[in-house]
């Protein structure tokens, strides 16, 4: 009875509290990067080298973003021969809780499509962009303990007038964890936790749903590291046709680690001794986004906010400051004029004969 129930214990240690924990999966230092070569897939999934272009990610910092305290990851991507010298313009959210890895999903990076929709006119009684802004939230999409079953992220259904004729539709967002896999890239070899992400769209007929569209995104996230390759399929697409929409081909991408990307010696070496302003993160931002600049001497410095009319909005520094590095938050929240709305906005750093000025996009 004994040796029973020490094989019990033992096994619910081994399922339950030995299991990692979804933090021992991020970086636990900011400034960790990752490199990525990306290729686009062809409807077949073929690669297609020559249209290849890489990516860059930097663990930039630690603070809360909607609710949640998140990895702030800042991200680039550009040909191999820009892109160590691009800014990050772009940036990634991630929270580890538990044995659940949570994403904030954004449509920054899709709105321009969805403006371009809503623009066509697709739809006579419905707003992509509203749509899918209405989702924007964190979602518990790598769940490291969870079994093969699927599991439901988001669903949610909406009618939609194409033509003069209503459709019904559901949206869902649902993740599956995968056996785990140990990869081989060029940075070494890697034990894997291994996701299944997909967004579905359906046609409801009544009680009968049809399967319209199914993106699949298979994630690997080795200890340490976070996600070290990233793969969605690329699909060719015929089954809309009870739409009215003839067939189309959706590309993929594959996402690998690379050592193509190489930062000099010189480089590495140099001591950044000159004024520099850096491109706020993240962008586009509501309702915080944060400024870093490098002062190289002691003296006067003004960092201000500016409508796209040219009208001060903010004062975010005003005052004398030793040369180093600095990083302020503009959060709209705390600025008294009520006029601030979405669009385009400036800042300008002034010290001493330097003068730089940089747009931002506030998306509310």
């Amino acid at each position: 009875m004994k040796k029973i129930i020490t094989t019990f214990i033992l096994l619910f240690f081994i399922g339950t509290g030995y299991a990692q924990q979804a933090s021992e999966y991020f970086p636990t230092q900011t400034g960790f990067e990752w490199k990525f070569k990306q290729t686009p897939l062809d409807s077949a999934s073929n690669p297609i080298p020559s249209l290849a272009f890489y990516r860059m990610d930097s663990f930039e910092s630690v603070a809360n973003y909607e609710g949640k305290l998140a990895n702030i990851v800042l991200t680039k991507s550009g040909p191999l021969q820009t892109i160590l010298l691009q800014p990050y313009l772009d940036s990634l959210f991630y929270n580890t809780d538990g044995t659940n890895g949570f994403e904030y999903f954004s449509t920054k990076n899709i709105e321009p499509f969805l403006i371009s929709l809503d623009s066509a006119g697709v739809a006579s009684n419905f707003s992509f962009l509203s749509f899918f802004r209405s989702l924007q939230d964190w979602y518990d999409v790598y769940r490291f303990t969870a079994g093969t079953n699927e599991y439901t992220l988001l669903q949610k259904d909406t009618s939609i007038t194409i033509g003069s004729t209503g459709y019904n539709f559901r949206f869902k967002y649902v993740g599956k964890r995968l056996q785990d896999e140990t990869i081989q890239t060029v940075l070494g070899s890697y034990n894997c936790k291994k996701f299944l992400l997909q967004w579905k769209i359906a046609y409801l007929l009544g009680p009968i749903v049809f399967d319209l569209l199914a993106t699949k995104d298979t994630i690997w996230i080795a200890p340490g590291n976070w996600i070290v390759q990233d793969i969605i399929p690329g699909q060719y697409i015929d089954n809309l046709t009870i739409l009215g929409v003839p067939p189309f081909t959706i590309p993929g991408l594959e996402t690998k680690l690379t050592d193509e990307i190489v930062v000099s010696i010189a480089n590495e070496e140099t001591i950044p001794s000159a004024f520099s302003l850096e491109q706020n993160y993240p962008n586009p931002f509501n309702p915080t986004t944060n400024i870093g600049f490098r002062i190289a001497d002691r003296g006067f410095v003004s960092l201000k906010v500016y409508d796209a009319l040219g009208n001060e909005v903010t004062t975010l520094v005003n005052e004398e400051l030793q040369a180093g590095k600095y990083e302020v938050e503009f959060n709209v929240a705390q600025v008294s004029r009520p006029e601030i709305t979405s669009g385009v906005y400036f800042y300008k750093l002034s010290a001493g004969s330097f003068s730089e000025t940089k747009k931002m996009v506030l998306l509310k």
